[in-house]
């Protein structure tokens, strides 16, 4: 971006910020999530950085927190207000030790960091004042003054009248010390915060045009009602974590630490969560510790604050015009992030399911680089009125998928055209169809390019046949020779179809070759998984295999070092082949299910019969009879069966089903269990597992730090058990 760009976007930023800013912090409305204001933020830093000229003194960049809202007194702090530089990863805290270290030109300078939970609330400094009496006393009485938002951190609004009200903070205290070596003033800022079941109760009584979307915005519209009583009816809270420097001096508080406690001592809350930590290793345990647990906590929070313990190495750095340069707030991977758009291009999926893709710029979100998100359909792309040059708001759907949720049309530039969904699928052409009854567009093309590769890359996967050294540029690379045509023919290639593709040597042949034929036995929930039929996932798969009646009988199969030449390569004999890898293949019998069988299985089995299976149901129900009605479906099987391939019995599908009907949910760590065994014990008797805790869970199953899923199982009552009295239940004990 050049110069003349570069203004017009952080001019657009900057009313955007500005805009939100007001919406949040003054009318407690959410029009976006304090990730996105992040986000925009964030950008708005670069810019500035990369074209320092184009800083302004109004930028919200050199501004703390937001302009007061004109109907509640204003007051000018004592000193002006600072705010916390935040972090995102743990390069950036690195990066900031090296900062500290250069202003203190001591390049070996060691660190211990006092950590704070970052709550989410509506920063509030309390101002207690001396209590003057005569005479020499060994204690001296503080009383409640006045309570001050942050606001521009020059002035703030007097909204003592409402902090009075909240039960916790103390009217007045005393520490032991005489009036005379006392400071006349001691300042306590915190969070004002809403806990998240007041607010439920808060919602449950307003209207749906009066509901807080948070419960920030609670707390902050709360703190600002005009009359006391309302703001009384409210269950608000506080925790104080700062003492004016002034007053921290007079009363010769050396560390952090000894702050908090100073704190605890006056009798305002502080949360137990404090610590001091000696080095950034244990404070990255902690933060992951942290956001575990985040959701089981009675409250909001979005990270840690870290401070140096030592205050007389805070006063040695001081600080920037706005932040102290010994603090940080260190904040959880957004959950939210701001993206521009690039392009929209369709992606064509295994089943001709046509994605749109919105191509993004490089955007860190939930731990990775996001550099595309789905737009799922053509009426998702109308809705949103997403364009090619749009700002948008990219969540990760349950932590995975990221997807586009919101445009900011505000920071839309000029000449952007609406996307038009394009008729015609853009591997092979043809027309696309659109169901009834559907929002999904389909190529209807048997032989589109994109669909077979994408069946075949599904196939070749992890949780399907799972086949090493089988990756996305060796499908399209056997594509384009034709050398495969559908998953079936990966089980005939020869050592010569291999060798054709290039960086195949002799050994990385050898190699794939053995991982092709040790994927010819594969148990049946993958096989049916892989054969990527609509609907049919790996939990969908997993419960046929389970509850259908499979025959299963023994079987002869070709199992060794050496493979028959496919019948894609005639010009290779079976012989040279060997020759060129070692011995004759070995016949061999094993107790598995014929492709037949499974043709069989399926066709007999009616649309009434799959839907009364539990876990199953009508639509997918439908959607196996109609691929086992497709002849090329059938096919399909009976080419896997010529390849040699053969499916094998789930192991314990005949275990007592004493889990029939339960739902198991899974939380920490089990101390010999692994996940993915304790999982497949529960399925193997007939249960069912879950991510999430509901009244309907029957066990949830917790070992070592079980995080939230523990809390919300008590809250509701589910039963909690250990390993031991699962594994007497299961009988492994």
């Amino acid at each position: 971006m050049d110069k003349r760009g570069a203004a017009a976007r952080a001019m657009k930023l900057r009313t955007e910020i500005r805009r939100l800013n007001k919406a949040y912090f003054i009318e407690n409305k959410s029009d976006a999530s304090e990730d996105v204001r992040d986000a925009l933020k964030q950008e708005l830093i670069a810019l500035e950085e990369r074209f320092p000229d184009l800083v302004t003194p109004d930028s919200p960049t050199q501004r703390v927190g937001a302009p007061l809202d004109g109907r509640l007194p204003k007051v000018t702090h004592l000193h002006p207000k600072e705010s916390l530089s935040d972090a995102f990863s743990l390069e950036e805290l690195e990066e900031w030790i090296d900062q500290m270290r250069r202003s203190l030109g001591r390049g070996d300078a060691q660190f211990a960091f006092e950590t704070e939970l970052k709550i989410d609330g509506l920063n509030i400094s309390l101002i207690y004042e001396k209590l003057r009496e005569s005479g020499k006393l060994s204690r001296t009485q503080y009383n409640f003054e006045r309570a001050v938002t942050r606001g521009n951190g020059i002035e703030g609004e007097d909204v003592t009248h409402t902090v009075r009200t909240i039960e916790l903070i103390p009217l007045h205290f005393t520490i032991p010390r005489s009036p005379e070596r006392s400071p006349k003033y001691i300042e306590i800022s915190g969070e004002v915060y809403m806990p998240k079941k007041s607010l439920e109760k808060l919602n449950a009584h307003l209207p749906d045009g009066e509901k807080f979307a948070n419960p920030r915005n609670a707390a902050a519209g709360t703190v600002r009602q005009l009359d006391p009583a309302a703001a009384a009816a409210r269950d608000l809270a506080f925790f104080g974590y700062a003492v004016n420097r002034e007053a921290a001096d007079a009363l010769e508080i050396r560390t952090q630490k000894d702050l908090m406690g100073f704190i605890a001592d006056t009798g305002i809350p502080v949360h137990g969560e404090y610590r001091v930590l000696p080095s950034l290793q244990d404070v990255q345990k902690h933060f992951e510790k942290c956001r575990e647990k985040r959701s089981a906590l009675p409250f909001d929070i979005d990270g840690l604050v870290l401070k140096v313990n030592d205050r007389r190495v805070q006063h040695d750095l001081g600080s920037t015009a706005k932040s102290p340069r010994w603090a940080r707030a260190y904040k959880f991977p957004a959950e939210e992030k701001t993206a521009r758009v690039l392009d929209i291009r369709l992606q064509v999926g295994r089943t001709g399911a046509v994605t749109p893709v919105a191509h993004l710029s490089a955007t860190p979100l939930a731990g990775t680089t996001v550099t595309r998100a789905t737009l799922h359909n053509e009426d998702e792309i109308l809705r949103l009125d997403v364009r090619v040059g749009d700002t948008v708001v990219v969540r990760k759907a349950g932590d995975i998928i990221p997807e586009v949720v919101k445009v900011l049309p505000n920071l839309r530039p000029k000449g952007t055209r609406a996307f038009a969904f394009p008729k015609h699928c853009p591997s092979c052409g043809s027309l696309l169809e659109r169901p009834e009854g559907e929002v999904v567009h389909r190529c209807p093309s048997p032989t589109c390019g994109a669909v077979r590769r994408e069946r075949i890359e599904h196939l070749v996967s992890r949780y399907a046949f799972n086949i090493e050294g089988f990756g996305k540029e060796t499908v399209e690379a056997l594509l384009e020779r034709e050398l495969v045509a559908d998953g079936a023919d990966v089980f005939t290639l020869s050592a010569e179809d291999i060798l054709a593709i290039p960086l195949f040597k002799e050994k990385k042949t050898e190699n794939l070759l053995r991982a092709i034929e040790k994927a010819k036995t594969v148990p049946l929930d993958r096989f049916l998984f892989a054969l990527g039929i609509r609907h049919i996932g790996r939990e969908t798969a997993e419960i046929l295999a389970r509850r259908l009646a499979w025959p299963s009988k023994m079987l002869k199969t070709q199992r060794g070092p050496a493979w028959p030449a496919g019948r894609l390569a005639a010009r290779k004999t079976a012989d040279a082949q060997a020759s060129l890898f070692g011995s004759e293949p070995e016949e061999i019998r094993i107790r598995g299910i014929a492709m037949d069988d499974i043709t069989k299985t399926l066709r007999d089995t009616d649309e009434e019969k799959f839907a009364a299976i539990d876990g199953i149901g009508p639509v997918v129900a439908e959607a196996l009879c109609s691929w086992i009605r497709d002849e090329d479906n059938r096919a399909l099987l009976r080419k896997f069966g010529d390849a040699g391939v053969l499916a094998l019995l789930p192991e314990g599908s005949h275990a007592p089903q004493i889990f029939t009907g339960k739902t198991f949910v899974l939380t920490g760590t089990l101390p010999t269990l692994s996940r993915e065994e304790t999982k497949t014990l529960i399925k193997e008797r007939g249960g069912n597992v879950s991510a999430s805790v509901s009244r309907k869970t029957g066990y949830v199953l917790a070992g070592e730090d079980p995080g939230s899923k523990l809390a919300k199982a008590q809250e509701l009552g589910v039963e909690v058990i250990g390993e031991k009295a699962f594994r007497k239940m299961v009988g492994t004990s």
